[in-house]
Order: C-alpha cells, then structure tokens, then sequence
C-alpha cells in the first residue's frame, strides 16, 4: 500500500480508538472494537460483517481457518497472543492513541502494528458470503499453530 492509504488505515484505527472510552478485559474482545474502524476503512464492510465469518472473525477462534480473510483473522489472533506474551497489556482505548502516534511503548505500537496489518489482509482477501455466519460446529478442533507466522516481536519486559 502507498503511505496515503497506510495513513488511513491507521487514523481508522486511531479514530475508532478514541470512540470508545471502556477497558478492554479480553483480548478478542478489545481486537475486534479497534479492528472495527480500520475493517471499515479498508474494506468498506463493517465489522459485523466479520462477526461471525470463518472460524476466527469475530470472537474467539477454534478450528481451521476457512479462506484468505479468516486466515488474516488467525494472523492477527496470533499477533495479539504474541504481543501480550512478551510483555504488551491491552490498553485503555485513550492510551492507545498514545501508543501509535507516540514514541512511547514498541510493545504497545506491536498491538497497533497488528490491527493495521489485519486491516490491510482483510482489504486483499475476497469476502466469501458462504464463510459470512459460519457455525463454530463446522469449524472442528484440528488449527494451525501460530508459528507458521514470522511475527518478529520484540521482548518488551
């Protein structure tokens, strides 16, 4: 992507960010309201639409990944997971601003880094309608380890 349209995914992000003023406790659940705004701007779909698309769209994540766009939905869980591991904690939505636009925390700008590039996955994948309110029952136990993935994180304690 140009820098224009990298710009754009993330003041979404960063605008959906500061919309919000709740504590998120689980991490699912704080990553699908931040990842809101940008799957809008980038995908010109709302997040509903994702709600409950694929195996790993929306909340929680069993299974196999389905297609292209739930595959960037198992990418970004990992990126998450990640990120906490080594020493990220979920922010405040108001922090989060903070954390993108300043040079604050590289663990926390990693959360960011994860929305933006869910965000930019979703944009090239094709929408399935036949993935859009997939059954958690179809979905099976068998999943892909997240280490398929090079996600670099930086240990940040």
């Amino acid at each position: 992507l140009k820098t224009p349209q990298r710009m754009l995914i993330f003041l979404c992000v960063a605008v959906t960010a500061a919309s919000t003023g709740q504590r998120r406790a689980a991490r699912s659940k704080r990553g699908l309201l931040e990842l809101a705004g940008a799957i809008k701007c980038s995908t010109g779909r709302s997040a509903l639409a994702y709600m409950m698309y694929g195996c790993y769209c929306g909340l929680g994540g069993q299974g196999w990944p389905r297609d292209r766009a739930d595959w960037c939905c198992h990418r970004h869980d990992c990126c998450y997971g990640d990120a906490e591991r080594f020493g990220s904690h979920i922010p405040l939505v108001w922090e989060l601003i903070m954390f993108c636009l300043g040079p604050l925390y590289k663990c926390e700008k990693l959360l960011c880094k994860c929305d933006m590039e869910a965000a930019r996955c979703l944009r090239r994948a094709p929408f399935s309608q036949k993935y859009a309110m997939w059954p958690d029952f179809l979905c099976g136990y068998k999943q892909p380890t997240c280490n398929i993935y090079s996600l670099n994180v930086p240990l940040c304690k």
